[in-house]
């Protein structure tokens, strides 16, 4: 770089606009990311085991989006070209969001996700590409520029789970959707303002390949428009999910494969390097699967065993993701000297150590859970310090492992297929997400009382239809505020079930007279199936739907004139009503005292659980790490002075 172009830290100026732009763009990203789950579950009405689903197909689509947009750029459309396309459909993408809050559709929402899965895949790749192409080869400060640039990411991640999700759960999820959509274009306009700024970078421009006559359009032309194609394959995937699995399989055999081929093309050396990238995704696949946790399983134990409250205020369970970005930030600076400093003394730790390392604080971050359980509080709860700490430990692994990782890839991939490199990195963290749901799965994140039978998931639609019965469902009124009029009838179960309970629990009967009671109702045939009809009359809807509303305006009351005050909301009584009426409590007990005493078992198994889980991933972890470590030099050799 000229002097022109470097700034007074000692680093390229065209770092900062990508930062900045960097910034923006996971504003909008974890925007809406930090939404999805609330929005699916509370605005679209889907139970928690379909909406962990959606978001894990969803996140691992993302991260396996740029092994497509890394390989486009650098073979057609150059990387500036690719982020500014990325940029504009990620932006489309929130808008359709938006459109889908207010809409309450999934089809909407399920082309907006679309539509933000190929922008970030070009997006994404690239932009990194282009901070590893600001230093030349063994620049001491690449690492320390990568690390700048990842703090860069947690910023506006940071924003994301303070200002956005403040402003979609309090004024709508369509106005958070927005709010990142305006963020998504202020990225679009620094990087493109500032193109001077990174424009000694090589690659930039569209390549020859790209500006080639196709019919009558230039190919970066059709491939542009070739994009949007790809739009309703993500929303087949993320409706159909099941397939991911034979998905990603299939593309990591092919990345792994290009990327040796490729390798090997440019001499053994070259080839041995590609097979060390190759493992080191793996090890990534296996770190990222478990830290993802944040997102699911971590953040049900926050909101079902952590105690949150703190000098009066109660901080909500998505909030504890906050921990992450700030210690990043805090952290950032002082790991991106750490290791400057290190290389000078010649004490950097090499690459593999790094992940070794990382992987082992990632380990001990899920044993402070067992510290945490040795100290549980009143309610079968762990203080909240457990999760600090948790995190704590998660982000200097993340620290150890992840901007390493970045600059690893650069140094690691010849010139003419870093972006296809940084494309199959990006794929591993889309394997790690997949595997991550099937992890929460096993701590119970899925929910309780998921429905399988293919009658419950009929919607209010379909059962009209199937019946012939000519009423229209679109002039009913939804059951809840905000909510979606066409449910399923599992839903519409659910609701009949809560209301009911919330109506017995005013009479306040015994354990024993409520469960009778059932029985005896159960016993006349108003089973699930056999309600189907009665579910289709629509003045059965509108007397459940006054019901609801009855208990809300209830419940506002009590909120208002008593501080602190519990009541027994929807989601609660989903969550601890599971199994409560095979429980044998005694028939003396009222039904409250009944139901106190079932939230407590919950509570406690529910604990166990969690702890006996994460303590099981830490001693996992921990072991995966010393194996590392045993192999930190056959990797070197693989790697051939890559430092």
């Amino acid at each position: 770089m000229t002097d022109s172009n470097t700034l007074n830290s000692g680093h390229p100026k065209g770092l900062y606009t990508l930062f900045f732009s960097e910034m923006w763009e996971r504003f909008c990203y974890y925007g809406m990311r930090v939404l999805l789950t609330l929005f699916l579950v509370k605005s679209l009405m889907n139970g928690d085991k379909e909406a962990s689903l959606i978001y894990g197909a969803y996140t691992a689509l993302i991260y396996a989006a740029p092994v497509l947009g890394g390989r486009m750029a650098d073979k057609y459309l150059g990387y500036r070209y690719a982020i500014l396309l990325g940029a504009v459909m990620m932006a489309i993408g929130e808008f359709f969001m938006v459109g889908a809050g207010v809409w309450k559709s999934d089809t909407v929402m399920l082309f907006g996700m679309g539509a933000l899965i190929v922008g970030n895949g070009y997006f994404k790749a690239n932009i990194s590409t282009i901070v590893g192409k600001l230093y030349e080869d063994g620049d001491p400060r690449r690492d320390s520029g990568f690390t700048i640039f990842y703090i860069g990411i947690n910023i506006g991640a940071l924003l994301a789970t303070t200002v956005v999700a403040y402003v979609g759960e309090t004024y709508g999820f369509e106005y958070g959707f927005g709010l990142a959509g305006i963020g998504m274009l202020a990225g679009l306009l620094i990087f493109w303002t500032g193109r001077d700024n990174y424009a000694a970078a090589p690659g930039l421009n569209i390549t020859e390949d790209g500006m080639k006559a196709v019919g009558p359009l230039k190919m970066y032309q059709a491939i542009s428009l070739g994009t949007l194609a790809l739009i309703p394959l993500c929303y087949f995937l993320i409706s159909q999910n099941d397939w991911m699995t034979y998905l990603l399989i299939a593309l990591f055999i092919w990345v792994t494969f290009s990327l040796i081929r490729v390798g090997f093309k440019d001499g053994k050396e070259w080839g041995q390097r590609m097979i060390a990238l190759c493992i080191f995704m793996v090890i990534n696949v296996v770190f990222w699967a478990c830290f993802e946790q944040a997102g699911t399983s971590l953040t049900l134990f926050a909101d079902r065993n952590v105690s949150r409250e703190m000098f009066g205020w109660t901080m909500p369970a998505s909030m504890t993701q906050f921990f992450n970005p700030l210690f990043i930030i805090v952290f950032g600076s002082f790991f991106s000297v750490m290791w400057v400093r290190l290389t000078k003394i010649g004490r950097n730790p090499s690459i593999p150590m790094k992940f070794a390392l990382g992987i082992f604080q990632l380990g001990l971050g899920f044993l402070v859970t067992k510290i945490g359980f040795a100290m549980q509080l009143e309610g079968f709860l762990v203080p909240l310090w457990t999760l600090i700490f948790l995190y704590l430990l998660h982000t200097t692994g993340e620290l150890f492992l992840s901007p390493i990782g970045l600059s690893m890839v650069t140094k690691l991939s010849p010139k003419h297929a870093a972006g296809t490199a940084m494309g199959g990195w990006f794929l591993s963290f889309a394997i790690a997400n997949f595997l991550g749901g099937q992890i929460a799965a096993l701590t119970g994140a899925e929910g309780h009382g998921a429905e399988e039978d293919k009658e419950l998931m009929i919607t209010v639609q379909q059962g009209l239809e199937n019946t012939g019965n000519s009423e229209k469902f679109s002039t009913w009124p939804p059951l809840i505020e905000d909510g979606k009029v066409n449910i399923t009838f599992g839903e519409y179960q659910e609701f009949k079930e809560f209301v009911e309970f919330r109506e017995a629990l005013e009479e306040e009967p015994t354990f024993g007279q409520w469960s009778a009671a059932k029985s005896e109702t159960e016993a006349d045939g108003e089973k699930p199936i056999t309600g189907l009809q009665g579910w289709l009359q629509e003045e059965n809807w509108n007397n459940l739907k006054a019901r609801l509303a009855s208990i809300s305006e209830s419940d506002k009351t009590i909120l208002e004139a008593k501080a602190n005050a519990d009541v027994l909301d929807f989601g609660t009584w989903k969550y601890f009503f599971s199994d409560f009426s095979e429980q044998g409590y005694s028939e003396n007990l009222t039904l409250g005292a009944a139901f106190s005493e079932h939230k407590n078992v919950v509570q406690e198994k529910s604990l166990n659980k969690y702890v006996g889980i994460f303590g099981n991933i830490g001693f996992v972890l921990l072991g995966f790490a010393l194996l590392i470590a045993v192999l930190n030099k056959p990797l070197k050799t693989l790697m051939h002075g890559v430092e």
